[in-house]
C-alpha cells in the first residue's frame, strides 16, 4: 500500500481509516454497496458501457469506502470516431475495448460487418478518451498491426489489458491470436497463436507481467516469455515453464479461466491511501473431471499467483548458472509462493464466478441442483507477503471443514482429495472474509462490486 498525495486528510485521520478498514477483515464484515447500473466490472475497476447506437463510452467509477475515492461518471462522445478514419460504431459486428484514465487511453478493437472478408484480423484504434475519437497525441501510429492477418472469425471475442505504455490483446476465432504492443510507438513486442477449437476451450491468453515479461496460459501450462527490445513478429524468448500441481491419474483439465486486474491511477482527486500494484494477483481457474465419471467427481481449483511469485523465476531474479529456461516443478516456485482454492463436487453442477482486483480474489460459489439452489457462497481473499491471516491463525486448514464447500489449505493430501497425483503445498500468506447470499443474481453483482470497492483500500497495517 501506498500512501496518497499530500494534501487531504490529516494523520490521525489516515489512521483512523487504516484502522477501520483492518477491523472489517478482523470481523469478517467487508461493507458491500450494491451497484444500480451495469457496465463491465473488469476494465481496471471501472464500469464501463459501450452504446453503439448513441455512439457512447459511459465509464463510472465506484467510490471507495475507505481511501477517500469519491464515485466519478464519464460520458465519452464517439460520434467523431468516423471523420478521424474510424469505424461506424452502428456497422460494427463485434467489439472489445479497455480504458486507462490515468492515461486518457482507449483502447477499441472492432470487426466491422461490411468487411470484404471474413478471414481476417480486427481493426485495434488507440484514441483519445477527451478527443472524441481522436487518436491518442502520444500514439505514433492510430492503429496496431498484427501481422499474421487471415483468420477465420464469426464474431470476435477480445480480452486486453493496458499496462503503462504496453497493450495485451488475446483474440478468439477459430484460433487464438495474442500480441503484445507499444502503443505509443506501434511497435509489435511480442506475439503467438494456438490452433483448433479444443485449444480455445481450454483457454489461451497472455497477460503482461512487466515491461519486458509476457505470461501466455495454454491449457495446464503457464509460461514466461522476454518480449523484444525494439519489436518485431516474434514470440520472444522463453524464460521458463512453471508446472501446476499434478492431477492423479484419469482426472483432467476441461476448462481454464484467467484474471487479473491492476488498480488503476486517480489523478483526479487526492485519496489518503492508495493501492499498490506491485501486490497484484493472477487467478486461473481450472475445471477438473474424471475421464470416466466426468458428471460425478469434478472440482474447480483456483490458483491465486503474486505476479512477483512468477517474476522471481525470470533470470534477472535467479543465479547466472540457473539462467536457462527450463521447467519448473510446482514445489519449486509455487509452494511457498502461490495459494489454491479447491472445491471438490459430486454429481450436481456448480458456478464459479472469479473477480479479482490487486492482491485480492473474489469468488461467488453457485450449486443450482442442490437442496439451496438459490444459495451463493462468496469468498474474498488477500494473498500477498505480509499479510496477516484475518482469524489470527496459522492453522490455515481450519478453513477447509467438513461442512464447507471450499478447501484452502497449507498442504492437501490424499485424505483431503483425490485429484492430486501426490500431496502439494501451498503456504503463501493469505486472510479470507466469507458471506452468504440468497439470491444469484444479486450476489453476483455483489461480488463485482465488492472487488471493485477495495480498489484504494488499505492492505495490510504497517
Amino acid at each position: 500500500m501506498r500512501d496518497g498525495p499530500p494534501g487531504g486528510s490529516s494523520i490521525l485521520q489516515r489512521l483512523a481509516r487504516l484502522e477501520e478498514y483492518e477491523s472489517t477483515w478482523r470481523a469478517s464484515n467487508i461493507p458491500i454497496r450494491e451497484q444500480s447500473s451495469g457496465g463491465d466490472p473488469e476494465s481496471g475497476g471501472l464500469f464501463v458501457t459501450l452504446d453503439r447506437d448513441q455512439h457512447r463510452l459511459d465509464i463510472r467509477r465506484p467510490a471507495s469506502f475507505f481511501s477517500g475515492i469519491p464515485e466519478k461518471a464519464w460520458t465519452v462522445d464517439l460520434s467523431e470516431l468516423p471523420e478521424h478514419g474510424g469505424p461506424d460504431m452502428r456497422r460494427v459486428r463485434s467489439y472489445g475495448y479497455a480504458v486507462d484514465i490515468a492515461q486518457d487511453l482507449l483502447v477499441l478493437m472492432v470487426l466491422e460487418d461490411d468487411g470484404p472478408d471474413l478471414e481476417e484480423y480486427p481493426q485495434c484504434y488507440v484514441l483519445s478518451l477527451s478527443g472524441n475519437g481522436a487518436t491518442h497525441p502520444l500514439a505514433a501510429r492510430r492503429q496496431l498491426i498484427y501481422d499474421e492477418s487471415c483468420l477465420d472469425w464469426s464474431s470476435v471475442e477480445a480480452d486486453i489489458e493496458i499496462v503503462g505504455d504496453l497493450v495485451g490483446c488475446t483474440v478468439l476465432g477459430s484460433d487464438v491470436c495474442m500480441s503484445v504492443h507499444n502503443w505509443k510507438t506501434g511497435a509489435m513486442l511480442w506475439c503467438d497463436s494456438e490452433e483448433g477449437t479444443e485449444i480455445i476451450e481450454n483457454h489461451a491468453r497472455c497477460h503482461i507481467l512487466d515491461p519486458t515479461h509476457v505470461l501466455k496460459i495454454s491449457e495446464y501450462d503457464l509460461a514466461v516469455y522476454r518480449m523484444a527490445a525494439k519489436g518485431g513478429s516474434t514470440p520472444g524468448r522463453l524464460v521458463c515453464n512453471l508446472g501446476m500441481p499434478a492431477f492423479a491419474d484419469a482426472f483432467e483439465v476441461f476448462h481454464c479461466g484467467s484474471y487479473i486486474q491492476r488498480p488503476p491511477q486517480t489523478p483526479d482527486c487526492s485519496p489518503d491511501f492508495e493501492c499498490d500494484d506491485g501486490v497484484t494477483v493472477l487467478a486461473v481457474k481450472y475445471e477438473i473431471c474424471h475421464e470416466s465419471r466426468p458428471w460425478q467427481d469434478r472440482a474447480i481449483l483456483v490458483a491465486v499467483i503474486p505476479i512477483t511469485t512468477i517474476l522471481a523465476q525470470t533470470p534477472g531474479a535467479l543465479p547466472p548458472s540457473r539462467s536457462r529456461p527450463r521447467q519448473r516443478f510446482w514445489s519449486e516456485w509455487g509452494a511457498h509462493g502461490a495459494r489454491l482454492v479447491l472445491i471438490p463436487f459430486n454429481e450436481t453442477t456448480c458456478s464459479a464466478d472469479i473477480c479479482a482486483f490487486g492482491s485480492r480474489v473474489a469468488i461467488s460459489l453457485s450449486f443450482p441442483f442442490s437442496r439451496q439452489p438459490g444459495v451463493v457462497d462468496v469468498a474474498v481473499l488477500d494473498v500477498r507477503e505480509g499479510v496477516k491471516h484475518a482469524r489470527d491463525g496459522s492453522d490455515a486448514k481450519r478453513e477447509g471443514t467438513a461442512s464447507s464447500r471450499l478447501l484452502v489449505l497449507d498442504r492437501f493430501t490424499e485424505d483431503d482429495t483425490p485429484f492430486f497425483a501426490r500431496s502439494v503445498e501451498a503456504k503463501m500468506p493469505y486472510r479470507m472474509v466469507r458471506t452468504r447470499q440468497m439470491n444469484w443474481a444479486v450476489a453476483q453483482t455483489r461480488v463485482r462490486d465488492l472487488s471493485n470497492s477495495f480498489r484504494s483500500n488499505v492492505s495490510d497495517v504497517a
